[in-house]
Parts: C-alpha cells; sequence; structure tokens
C-alpha cells in the first residue's frame, strides 16, 4: 500500500530530472564497469528499467521505491533472526518503520547511488544475521559476498559495514568470539577472493583510468579542506532528526546509552550504526558532510530501533504509533513540495530542464549536424535527455585542462575538427573558448526557470573552425 501511494504521488509531483539523475541516465546508454565520480552498479539498474519501460523519467527512478521496498523486507527478515522471542511480530515492526523513513520518502521519488547501496546493505545484514545464527550454509556466505561486491560496486560507502564489524571484534570480547565461531579462515578467505574476482573489472577500470573515481570520491570528502567546524557538525546531527525521523533517531540515541544492558547481537548493531555515523561526524567537523553521507547507518539502526520498541510494547506502543505517524506525514509532505510552494522549494534543482532542452532543441533545427558543446556538465547532462532532436556527437569544454566530471573524461576538443559547434554556456561571456576557434558568433539567450521570478540565462553560440 506505501509502495502504491508514494509511487503515484511523486508521478503526479511530475519533476524533471536532477542533473545527477540525468547524468547517470546518460551513463546508462554506455555500460561500463566505471565512471568518473561514482562504480557502475546505478548505470547497470537504470539501464534494466529503461530496457523494460522506456526511457521516462517514471521509468529511470522506478528502481528507487522498489528497491527500498524489497529492503525492508530483508530488514524485516534481519529482525526476526536477531529477536530472541522468536516473533514475526518484530518483522512488521522493522519493515514498516523503514519505509516510513524521512529519508526513504524523499530517496523514493529519485534514483541515485544510495538506492542500491541501502538494498544490498540490507542483503549483506541479513545474511550475516544467518551466519551468526549458526546457519552455516554455503548459500549465506555466498549472498554476503555477492551482496557485499555488488554493494561496493554502488557506493563505497559499504565499507562502513566492514569497518563496523572490525571495531566491534576488536572492542567487545563476546562479539569477537560471536563472530569468530561463525567465520572459519576457509570462509574469509573465500569471501575476500569472491568480492576481489567480482569487482576485478571495476578495479581495472580504475587503473586504466588513472583511479579517477578513487581520487573524485576523496576529492569530494573535502578533507583537508577548511569546514566551519562546530556549524557544520551540528548541522549534520539535526539532519539526522530529520533523515531518519527525529523520535526514531531519538530512540536510538536512547540505545546507544544503556549499551551495557543490550544483548551480544545489539551490541553488533550499535557497532554497525555508530561506525558511519562516527566517521561522517568527523568529516562534518573537519571539513563538510552532507545529511546522506552515513545513510548506510540506517539499515542496522531500524533493526536496532525496532528491538527497543518490541521491548516496550506493553507499556509504550504509542511510541510505534507516533513513529508510524510522522513517517505517514512526511510520506505525503515531502513530494507534496514538488506539487506545491509551501514557501519554501527543495526542488529547484529539478525545475525548467525539460522546458530548457526544448529550447536548444528549436535552434538545433537551423544546424541539425552541429555538435553539442557545453561548459557545464549540469547542461551538459540534461540537454542529452531533455532535447528532442539529439545531437550525434557532443563535447564538455574543458577550460582549464583538468578532468572535473566524466563528460571531461570520455570526451575531446579535438572532436570538433572539421565541425561546428553549438555552445550552451551557463558562463556570462565567451573569453574561455573564443581564442580556440577562427569564428564566433553569439545567437541567443535562453533561459530556465526554476521557480516564480527565478530565471537562470544561458548563452547560445555557433562555434566554427576549431584551432587544435
Amino acid at each position: 500500500m506505501v509502495f502504491v501511494i508514494r509511487t503515484l504521488l511523486w508521478k503526479f509531483a511530475n519533476l524533471d530530472l536532477s542533473f545527477d539523475e540525468a547524468q547517470y541516465w546518460t551513463w546508462s546508454l554506455n555500460p561500463a564497469w566505471g565512471y568518473y565520480s561514482k562504480p557502475p552498479f546505478l548505470s547497470w539498474l537504470i539501464k534494466a528499467f529503461t530496457s523494460l519501460c522506456g526511457d521516462s523519467e517514471f521509468c529511470i527512478r522506478m528502481g528507487s521505491p522498489i528497491l527500498h521496498t524489497l529492503s525492508a523486507f530483508f530488514i524485516a527478515l534481519t529482525a526476526c533472526n536477531f529477536n530472541n522471542n522468536n516473533t514475526n511480530f518484530i518483522g512488521f515492526i522493522a519493515a514498516s518503520i523503514w519505509i516510513l523513513i524521512p529519508g526513504i520518502s524523499l530517496s523514493s521519488g529519485f534514483i541515485s547511488t544510495d538506492v542500491p547501496l541501502l538494498f544490498f546493505t540490507s542483503l549483506v545484514l541479513w545474511s550475516f544475521s544467518k551466519i551468526l545464527l549458526n546457519k552455516k550454509k554455503f548459500i549465506y556466505y555466498l549472498i554476503f559476498c555477492m551482496s557485499l561486491s555488488l554493494g561496493f560496486l554502488s557506493k563505497y560507502a559499504i565499507f562502513y559495514f566492514i569497518i563496523g564489524i572490525i571495531l566491534a571484534m576488536i572492542l567487545n570480547r563476546s562479539i569477537y568470539k560471536n563472530i569468530r565461531n561463525s567465520f572459519s579462515k576457509l570462509s574469509l578467505i573465500l569471501i575476500f577472493f569472491g568480492f576481489i574476482i567480482i569487482i576485478f573489472q571495476h578495479l581495472n577500470w580504475n587503473y586504466n583510468n588513472s583511479f579517477i573515481t578513487a581520487q573524485h570520491t576523496l576529492s569530494n570528502a573535502n578533507i583537508g579542506g577548511e569546514g566551519n567546524s562546530f556549524k557544520n557538525l551540528l548541522k549534520f546531527v539535526f539532519e539526522q532528526f530529520i533523515v531518519f525521523g527525529p523520535l526514531t533517531f531519538l530512540i536510538l540515541i536512547m540505545t546507544l546509552l544503556k549499551y551495557n544492558k543490550l544483548s551480544t547481537e545489539e551490541k553488533i548493531l550499535i557497532f554497525l550504526t555508530l561506525t558511519p555515523l562516527i566517521l561522517v561526524m568527523v568529516q562534518a567537523f573537519i571539513s563538510r558532510a552532507h545529511a546522506n553521507w552515513a545513510a548506510i547507518a540506517y539499515v542496522p539502526g531500524t533493526v536496532l530501533v525496532a528491538l527497543q520498541i518490541v521491548k516496550l510494547w506493553n507499556k509504550r506502543r504509542r511510541i510505534y504509533y507516533f513513529i508510524l505517524s510522522i513517517g505517514t506525514v512526511f510520506m505525503f509532505l515531502i513530494p507534496l513540495f514538488g506539487i506545491y510552494n509551501f514557501g519554501i522549494d527543495p526542488y529547484k534543482k529539478n525545475r525548467g530542464w525539460s522546458n530548457l532542452g526544448l529550447e536548444i532543441s528549436n535552434i538545433y533545427l537551423s544546424h541539425p549536424n552541429a555538435v553539442l558543446v557545453t561548459d557545464d556538465r549540469r547542461v551538459m547532462a540534461e540537454a542529452l535527455y531533455y532535447m528532442k532532436n539529439k545531437p550525434s556527437k557532443w563535447v564538455r569544454w574543458n577550460a582549464d585542462g583538468h578532468i572535473h566530471d566524466h563528460y571531461e573524461l570520455v570526451t575531446r576538443h579535438n572532436d570538433l575538427e572539421d565541425e561546428i559547434g553549438l555552445m550552451v554556456s551557463s558562463e556570462p561571456n565567451n573569453q574561455h573558448f573564443v581564442l580556440s576557434f577562427e569564428k564566433v558568433t553569439f545567437l541567443r539567450s535562453i533561459y530556465r526557470t526554476m521557480n516564480k521570478g527565478n530565471n537562470k540565462e544561458y548563452k547560445i553560440w555557433l562555434l566554427e573552425g576549431f584551432k587544435n
């Protein structure tokens, strides 16, 4: 029911693709083992859905609500495994909390690397729980290995899970014994080599491209950058109350405070939840951190909260109903912001791209053989998606010669030799490219309307006679 309502709400919101989503779509046109800024699985996922139902925004994003719903299923199974009373009721509680987390309500309307990351994390956690219960069947080790590998190919943040396990084993003797008895040396060796085999082609792609994805990840973290210290830290913590839900996050904090009274299974969940939260909090303090960077924490965190609610069910069941009520409000409110302007517009980056693409297409009618040139990856991604007359060739203009995005990685200025180009520029002048051509002609300005009274100008230039 939640899946259907949520899907219909987001379809009714009818938002253009964000430039990140449009970029992921262009990646899916040529599936590879790697891309400039992200591992490859998301492009494969988009390719699978667009092959089934077309290239509409709805189909591109469809993997998100489906995978989040499947994540709820495996989170429910994990909660049942970790519950000592062996009741399936906790599974329903865990699944309902997960599916109504505000962050999941938001994520379900868009496609991003967090979607497959969280799904494979739920699979990793479920298979891990089965192994800890002495279900030492080959299938569970295989699922653990494969889901860990595919999680890595979705987003490198899956490593938080492994770091959490290692820290738990180092800092807690009972956890160490439990995990040591569950994983033999042979199983660990097979998991390791299985992991390397599955991700090898991605590692090879990175090697052949100077480990560009790893470089971007480190650059994006901005560890050496100047931050606002406590301001960024407090902002990140406040955002977690919104992402996980205010009451749910409060229960999580209260659970951490009674660590010594928890079972071994609950303590494992504590480490798996705290590790990404603390590491990203440190990053927020020394540099910056986006609200979703610790999202992986809330897969084990949801199981942990569900376990606490079951313990308090007879006396505090209203807490659960409040959590669901808050989650339901967010489920409706978040997509409604995409439809109605309630004074703020959180979806400005999704506004106006389809109209901009149409305007570029109309100009292209006069120059149908021109190479599309842009000096902004956002414009490139959106133009390639929303232009009705798709260009046969395109080039991302790289003024300083450094690689900043995937479009700069896979195109070269030399592709403009013996061609005319149609530059869509977000810059106020043409100084960064005019000297590279024998003739540069200004055609017109076009505008993207982000919201009422807020327009972004783009200038169109005709480029002739590229100078190598």
